[in-house]
């Protein structure tokens, strides 16, 4: 095996592009001169004869035109020189040694490779004719008589060289072929590197060029691409000290609170974990006046299996619009407050006119509607003070035990006959659920609303269907209608503070765009989460998640400011 390898070695030095003429040349004369050292022990007459040393002398003369002739310029047969040199001076040892003819006759073997190798077919057949006109020709013609034996041995060398020059020619074609396939390969392959390297840099730079964060992670929640905002705004969310913080290290709180988000509930954590999400605002830095907001929005990335390959989460800075909102919160509610007084003395001069026993009948009806009309007015600055005070943390919270089924059901009992006369049905499925630390009158409000809606905006001989379930971290309750649902976008705006639909402004339904952020404010507050599945005509499905333990020390009702934001999972 290992004389084998050894022969395959040396071989492919003699056929490799890579081994020039003058090494070929040098390893062939080295090849000669040992099998020369043999032959002059075996008997130093051989050696010294006049033929032998015509021979070495044809082998020198190749040698120095190997070393001396730059053959990168010579013509294609102009190569041959050397090789057919060897085949000529192998002729003259093997007509000298005849009774070793057929062993002498393989080093010729060497240069024919050469050739074969060199000029490919037409270097098989040129070693072929060299071997017959040095090798076989000398021997027929000393050959008396001449019989057909005689003639197939000496045939025989020519069509062996012929044979094996045409396989090298064939192996190396096949190699050739299999080199540039692989090169086209390597090629094409440097290219689309090139190309997506190129790509890349212009997608960094595009994606720099924005004044919105962007981060990409891949299926294990890796980053593998953060634009120049995002690092800004990693670093303002940094806490003190040296090292790279990672997400449930940095300082991220409920927008108008000191409270900090779990780390489960982060933009890219949630991301991570499969959700897509848009709007869902944080505040980011240091808890206080100074801490920017951002609207979080979350998609995730499905590669051309239509399997999940990541996702890319976006930060729009929306400080100075939670800020105007704030300003116009203020001015909302001062206005509320100096409408409430003039409104309550409004109401009582007119319910004293309509206790006026001598009151004409006509007369007491005008001051009926007046006086309805004056209720509903006083009733929206109510709703508009509560949402004041729930924003600005003046009404805390009061937890007591409670379980989010019994409310829930309450609620069903206490619109059952308005959903009679709207035609409507409402299913229920409310199992049990545990008691929890919640605020019965803020969350009945919520839930109110929720209930409210549904029957709000689903036709008559619709259906509204209230759920429960608890897992072993969270209470779920779900409310779901066979109503006119909402589109994408509209979700998005959902829970924006007197955000009204498209459809529900068209239907002329009443409304004043406050009952679901409140709603979101109240959940907030619990350290909850709302989220909305709905589409054009198929109904809306509302989703309430409270997580089942001890509220955090401390916990007011002032739930994170979602203007222009919301929970949607």
């Amino acid at each position: 095996m290992d004389v084998a390898a050894s022969l395959s070695r040396q071989l492919a030095k003699v056929v490799s592009p890579a081994f020039g003429t003058a090494e070929k040349q040098i390893y062939f004369l080295a090849f000669f001169l040992t099998f020369t050292v043999v032959v002059a022990i075996s008997g130093a007459s051989l050696v010294l004869a006049p033929a032998y040393l015509a021979a070495l002398g044809l082998l020198l003369v190749a040698t120095l035109l190997a070393y001396v002739v730059p053959w990168d310029r010579a013509s294609p047969l102009g190569v041959a020189i050397v090789p057919l040199l060897d085949i000529a001076a192998i002729g003259l040892v093997r007509d000298l040694m005849r009774e070793i003819a057929t062993a002498t006759s393989l080093l010729a073997l060497i240069p024919a490779l050469w050739l074969a190798a060199r000029l490919r077919t037409r270097g098989a057949v040129l070693a072929t004719v060299s071997v017959a006109a040095a090798f076989t020709v000398p021997t027929l013609l000393r050959a008396h008589p001449l019989d057909s034996v005689t003639l197939a041995q000496a045939a025989l060398l020519p069509f062996t060289v012929l044979q094996v020059g045409l396989l090298v020619t064939g192996g190396l074609a096949v190699h050739d072929r299999q080199t540039e396939r692989v090169t086209t390969a390597l090629a094409e392959k440097e290219a689309l590197l090139d190309a997506a390297d190129m790509w890349k840099r212009r997608l960094e730079n595009i994606i720099d060029s924005v004044d919105t964060g962007i981060v990409v992670v891949d299926r294990d929640g890796h980053d593998l691409l953060m634009n120049r905002t995002q690092r800004t705004i990693h670093r303002s969310a940094s806490p003190p000290g040296p090292g790279d913080p990672d997400e449930s290290q940095l300082l991220l709180h409920y927008p108008g609170t000191n409270r900090p988000i779990h780390p489960d509930r982060r933009p890219v954590r949630r991301a991570v974990q499969q959700e897509s999400f848009s709007n869902y605002v944080i505040s980011v830095g240091p808890a206080g006046p100074g801490s920017a907001a951002y609207s979080t929005s979350a998609r995730q990335i499905i590669d051309a299996h239509g399997e999940r390959d990541g996702a890319v989460v976006v930060f729009t800075d929306v400080t100075q619009y939670i800020e105007s909102a704030r300003k116009q919160e203020q001015f909302v509610a001062t206005v509320s407050h100096e409408l409430r007084t003039p409104l309550t003395s409004v109401l009582g001069y007119l319910e004293i006119a309509r206790d006026d026993p001598d009151l004409p009948r006509e007369t007491g009806s005008f001051l009926d509607v007046a006086h309805r009309n004056a209720e509903q007015l006083l009733s929206i600055v109510e709703e508009l003070l509560r949402d004041q005070a729930s924003r600005s943390g003046t009404d805390a919270l009061t937890l007591r035990p409670t379980r989010i089924s019994d409310l829930l059901r309450e609620t069903v009992e206490s619109v059952a006959l308005r959903a009679g006369e709207l035609g409507l049905t409402i299913e229920q499925d409310l199992v049990e659920t545990p008691l929890q630390p919640i605020d019965a009158s803020r969350m009945r409000q919520a839930i109110g609303n929720l209930v409210s809606n549904a029957l709000k905006y689903t036709p008559r001989g619709g259906t509204v269907r209230v759920h429960t379930c608890f897992a072993e971290s969270s209470v779920e309750l779900a409310v779901t209608d066979t109503g006119i649902g909402m589109s994408d976008q509209e979700q998005t705006d959902l829970f924006t503070d007197y955000y009204r639909t498209r459809t529900a402004l068209e239907s002329d339904i009443p409304g004043h765009g406050i009952g679901l952020a409140l709603t979101l404010r109240i959940v907030r507050a619990h350290g909850g989460q709302i989220s909305v599945v709905s589409s054009p005509g198929a109904g809306s499905t509302f989703t309430i998640r409270l997580p089942i333990g001890e509220i955090a020390d401390g916990l007011r009702a002032s739930a994170p400011s979602t203007s222009g934001g919301s929970a949607s999972a």
